[in-house]
Parts: C-alpha cells; structure tokens; sequence
C-alpha cells in the first residue's frame, strides 16, 4: 500500500530560505504547496491537489487561476515550456512540488528568497512528464500578474547551473529576453523554393526571390551561410540571373522539373546542402532586423529543440505568424484574425506546437532523421507534418519574436487548402489535432 499524500502550505509571506530549509528537512509531507503573495487558494483546490498528486505523482505541478475582477478573467496556464518559462513565469502564484524532488536539488536557495516556486521550475530538469498542468482554477489573484523584480536574476542562475551560454536581458514591456549565444558558427543552407514570380510590394516590383536574396545579402548579420535556389522550370532567366548576380560565391542553383511540390522542392535543395543547419524560406520573405538568423539559430542550438521559427508580418505590419496552433482538427496559424490572442505572447520566446516553413531552421541530422518534408503533402500543412514528426523524435517547436520578417503571404501561390489536405493530416495526427498544450484563446498569462 502506498504512502498516503500530504500536502503542506508554504506562503511567501512567512518563509525564508532559512526557515524553509529548516521545515523541509523536517517534514513527513510528500508535497510542499508554495503559494505566492497575495494570492490566495481557490476553495477546493487542496482536495483536488490531493487527487492530482494520488493519481500521477508529479514533481511539479501548478495550475490555472481567476482574476478577482468584475469580469473574473480566468487566467490559463500553457503545457510545461522551460523555454518560454525562462522568459514569463506563466506558472501562476501556487506551484505544488515533491519533497523528495525538492530536497535532491539542494532545497531552497537563499538568493531566490521570495520566488522561491519560479525558481525550483526554473531547476527542474527531471522528465517532462513528471511536470502536470491542472486545468483547474487552483487560486484567485486580486490583479493581473506582473513580473518579480528577482525573477531575472533566478533565470541568470539557472542558465550557468546549466552551462547555457547566454544572457538575460529586460525588454521595454517588462518582461525579459534570453540572448542564447550561438556556438562555434556553423553554416546555414538557406532553402528557397521559386518560381521567379514577380509582384508589386510597396510600390516596388520584380522578382519576390530577388528582393528575398538581397536582404539575407546585405541585411543578415550572420556571416556563414549559403543559398540554396531550387528553381521550377518556368522560373524567368533573368531572375536567376539577378539572383546569382547578388553574391554568385554563395547562392547554388537547383532546377527542379516535376510538377509543383513544396515539400518535394524542399527536399531537393536539402540534398544539395552543405550545411549543419537548414534554414527553411519562402521567397516572399524580407529581412526587417540584422541580427535575425543569429537569434533563431542560438535557439536551435539548445538541447531539446527541433525546430525555431520566426515573427512574420503582412505588408500592413499586422501579424502573420506567431507560431502555429492545432486544435479542433485544425492548424492554423497565431496571429490569425479571430483568435483572442493573450497579451505578451508575441513578445517572448515559448515553445509552440509547430511553426511554418515560410520561414524555419532545424537541423541538417533531424530533417532527414524524420524523412525531410512529406511530398504526400505539396501545398499546405506540409510544415505541421513536419514539426509533428520532430515532436516524434522529443524535439519541441520554438517561435522567437527576436527574428523579425515581412511575409507576403499568397503574392506567388494560390493559398487554398483542398479537402484532400486536411483528410490528410488527420488521418496522419487525429488527436494531436483537437487541442493544443501550448495555447488558450482566453488566456491572460
């Protein structure tokens, strides 16, 4: 017969590092239940935690909350993401946590003295499974959270006790920034699919490959890359000719001669890539910061991470792309009209359930370990079927605000998705479709 669950409540009102150490070399509980000030726990919520913890014997857990407003705005909490967590601590003023976990991390730490929930997450670094979302209002707030001004510091501390080179930065809202450094300089393949199109952007016309070409040229900051051009046949001479007028000892030409396919296209330029990382864009992409491909590949170079994509905006300067999101047999994009997107997601790093080959880097050795793009699929959801099967592999989908393009989304293709499409993907995911772990319509985090 197992062990019965007693859970403690530890308020940050009450506790030092000191005293807090000294109750938990003490205590016959199983699990310690640290809550935040001035929040308080929502009526019920001990007997579920009990429950909760019965079934599943978590580490971590933490879970949802309400606003104590007219309105009772229900703030809802992501899947466990220890990126976006090192960005926003979205966990919420009750984290629940093992006693035996919490003392073979050395217990509290006197620096965190005030945070202490944000910062065991922060240093939690056993199996994601062990970590349970509750999607149960677990406390009230009387107003919507703001970051702790010590929550910087615990993330600084966190990314040296794991050798993460890197530094954290504020950002002008208050929230932070985690600058991951890019290590050793490895060469990008940049694969651009085209047709030579031509169209009117801003006044401007030409070939959209040409205007894609001259901005990774002459307005991307990182140094080692190669182009990679995979070119249908009716792609116009004279734009491949523009195109390897712009810098002819880095971009290659591919010619491909089939019958339009994204996917298979990608593929072709993957196989004559030289790089250790490739980095997946449309054509009708323009550069707007330098130091884009610096930010997304420091990313993808961090443990766990399968794919990075970037913040996209139509011509107007609306959003395109923040990440994609699957639910209700769909995937979409973030950023779409209509849906009620929370406040600050924008603007920090986070884990996604996928992100579009408009633009995306992935690694050389994973894109082929997952058998590249599916030709099965040459128009749309291409770019889903392969963030799903990088998810097959462990590796996560991560949207970084810090690479900022321009998309000019459906000025060369016909953007329609045919049902064929969609029967597709849900044969292929079913379930992974209906809701996603890492984004709520109504959330305020």
């Amino acid at each position: 017969m197992s062990a019965p669950i007693l859970i403690e409540t530890w308020s940050s009102d009450d506790e030092t590092a000191v005293s807090a150490n000294a109750r938990l070399a003490k205590t016959d509980a199983t699990h310690v239940l640290w809550l935040q000030s001035p929040a308080r726990l929502a009526p019920g919520a001990l007997a579920l935690l009990g429950s909760v913890i019965t079934r599943f014997d978590p580490d971590l857990l933490y879970g949802d909350s309400t606003v104590n407003a007219t309105d009772e705005v229900r703030v809802l909490r992501p899947a466990f993401s220890p990126l976006r967590l090192r960005e926003q601590n979205y966990l919420g003023p009750v984290v629940v946590m093992s006693v035996a976990w919490m003392r073979s991390v050395g217990g509290f730490d006197p620096a965190a003295d005030g945070i202490h929930g944000y910062d065991f997450a922060l240093r939690y670094d056993g199996a994601p499974e062990r970590v349970v979302r509750v999607p149960e209002v677990l406390s009230v707030l009387p107003a919507v959270e703001s970051p702790h001004s010590a929550e910087p510091d615990a993330v600084t501390r966190a990314l040296a006790a794991r050798a993460v080179r890197g530094s954290v930065e504020r950002r002008e809202d208050g929230s932070r920034r985690v600058r991951y450094d890019v290590i050793a300089e490895p060469l990008v393949s940049v694969i651009i699919p085209t047709r030579g199109s031509s169209a009117e952007v801003r006044g401007s016309g030409g070939p959209l490959v040409t205007r894609a070409v001259r901005g990774l040229v002459e307005s991307t900051s990182y140094p080692n890359i190669e182009i990679v051009i995979v070119a249908d046949d009716e792609t116009p001479q004279s734009a491949i000719d523009e195109v390897l007028a712009t810098d002819n000892h880095r971009v290659r030409l591919v010619r491909y001669s089939r019958p339009f396919n994204f996917s298979a296209k990608i593929n072709a330029g993957a196989i004559h890539a030289s790089g250790r990382y490739l980095l997946l864009l449309n054509d009708d992409v323009e550069v707007i910061e330098s130091d884009w491909l610096g930010a997304m590949l420091g990313l993808a170079q961090q443990p766990g991470v399968g794919v990075t994509g970037a913040l996209l905006f139509f011509e107007d300067g609306t959003v395109q792309h923040a990440g994609q999101l699957y639910q209700r047999s769909w995937a979409g994009h973030i950023g779409d009209p209509g849906h009620s997107n929370p406040p600050g997601s924008f603007g920090i790093t986070r884990e996604v359930s996928g992100v579009t080959a408009a633009c995306a880097l992935l690694s050389a050795d994973d894109f082929w370990r997952v058998g590249g793009m599916s030709p099965d699929l040459p128009g749309n959801f291409n770019d889903v079927d392969l963030c799903l099967k990088l998810g097959m592999l462990g590796r996560s989908a991560v949207f970084t605000p810090d690479a900022k393009l321009f998309h000019f989304e459906s000025k060369t293709r016909d953007a329609t998705v045919q049902p064929w499409e969609i029967q597709v993907l849900r044969e292929r995911w079913n379930t992974r479709l209906l809701l996603d772990p890492y984004w709520n319509d109504s959330a305020r985090p």
